[in-house]
């Protein structure tokens, strides 16, 4: 029985064009009616899901990739990158020239070695104020990436599919960790939550939760471990999947 709904958001919940159509917020208020609690599970900080947070309004939240694990406003989980380490990795990047632009996140801010919108420009050689839970960086240089995550094996390195992104978290940052806070909250066993997902930082969900579920547009990896392949995200997969099975 399914007690429990963790969904990613981009190419996953969300279309292409980042938005949620009205039918898949028709059928997550029939699964709220049903008693099933709803949680997202995504790369995304807080400011930036928040609008998908107004529309769907979940139980729990997953942020930054599972640096961050809410209920409602209540913070149950938070993992920091580990210092000097951080500062360390952060430097090192900056110093690359094929690496095209470091970023950084703490609770309150957002931060970037090149002046980008939202972010506060800086230099990562020189003492942040704050504690950091995420940092990323772009570049083509998968060869060097490759070597710089041998030399920081407390760290964990995503490369977004199809993109020169890389996401970097402290090792314990993951989405699945994150679902076993929030089930241990609400009393839910793993085995009575579904999760959908499409790329490499949902893998370990997808084979781990009692039902997962990979988009049809998710890379081979999800698919091989999923319970379940469901619709491409344009055509409302998780909905339709929803109101088949579920509902």
């Amino acid at each position: 029985m399914i007690k429990m709904i963790i969904t990613d958001l981009d190419n996953t919940l969300l279309r292409r064009d980042k938005t949620i159509s009205d039918y898949t917020i028709d059928i997550f208020r029939r699964v709220r009616e049903c008693g099933m609690l709803i949680a997202f599970a995504t790369a995304r900080s807080m400011e930036s899901s928040q609008e998908y947070r107004t529309l769907l309004n979940p139980d729990g939240d997953i942020i930054t990739g599972g640096c961050l694990v809410f209920v409602g406003r209540q913070l149950l989980r938070s993992c920091y990158l580990p210092e000097p380490r951080g500062a360390a990795l952060l430097a090192e990047l900056c110093a690359y020239p094929s690496v095209k632009r470091v970023s950084a996140r703490s609770l309150n801010a957002s931060y970037s070695n090149i002046p980008t919108e939202g972010r506060i420009c800086v230099d990562f050689n020189a003492h942040l104020p704050e504690r950091l839970l995420h940092c990323s960086c772009r570049t083509d240089d998968g060869a060097l990436m490759k070597s710089i995550a041998a030399q920081y094996p407390d760290f964990s390195f995503l490369h977004i599919s199809g993109s020169d992104l890389y996401d970097i978290n402290p090792k314990e940052a993951t989405k699945l960790n994150g679902i076993k806070t929030i089930s241990e909250y609400f009393n839910v066993h793993l085995s009575e939550v579904a999760a959908f997902g499409d790329d490499f930082n949902d893998v370990e969900m997808l084979r781990e939760c009692g039902t997962g579920i990979a988009m049809s547009n998710a890379i081979s990896e999800c698919k091989a471990v999923a319970n379940y392949v469901c619709g491409d995200c344009d055509e409302d997969g998780v909905a339709k999947w929803l109101e088949e099975r579920v509902l």
